[in-house]
């Protein structure tokens, strides 16, 4: 009987044993059962980090890619306005030679007359020059002429 009590002893003590054992097992399943909850909580706030990441990645994207559109539809507009500049300068520049050419033609045509105009004096003074040459004579002239008048008009001198 002894020896089944202390067979029984031993089994009790086995059990409780096995049953400490089991409950601190039973502990650590739970600890790693809450460790594990706590990692997938975890987790889903990281995927749901990431989506909101993604999420706000997504509309940075679209934005950007806006903004990349409206400064290349700025670039293209830019590129029209120096196309358009280049072709008014170049305008400018034929407008301006003509100008010049016709202020040339005008200053041509004004000197062209003042030559003529310059030439009709030139003939002018000569045929004035030419007219005053010919005065003293006509005057010398119309001097002996009238001299000679006079002295046959007049007695002679001794008489």
């Amino acid at each position: 009987v002894a020896s089944k009590e202390a067979t029984n002893k031993k089994l009790r003590e086995h059990k409780l044993n096995v049953l400490g054992e089991l409950q601190a097992s039973g502990t650590a399943a739970d600890n790693l059962n809450n460790q594990l909850l706590s990692k997938e909580e975890a987790n889903q706030k990281l995927v749901q980090e990431s989506d909101s990441m993604k999420t706000e990645s997504d509309k940075q994207g679209k934005e950007l890619e806006a903004f990349l559109m409206q400064q290349m539809e700025q670039t293209n507009a830019i590129k029209a306005y120096e196309v358009q500049n280049r072709e008014l300068m170049d305008k400018l520049a034929a407008f301006e030679k003509e100008k010049m050419a016709a202020e040339l033609s005008r200053t041509q045509i004004a000197n062209l007359a003042l030559e003529v105009k310059l030439q009709a004096m030139e003939e002018k003074m000569e045929k004035l020059l030419a007219e005053r040459q010919a005065k003293p004579e006509t005057i010398f002239l119309r001097a002996t002429a009238k001299a000679k008048a006079m002295a046959q008009a007049s007695p002679p001198l001794g008489a």
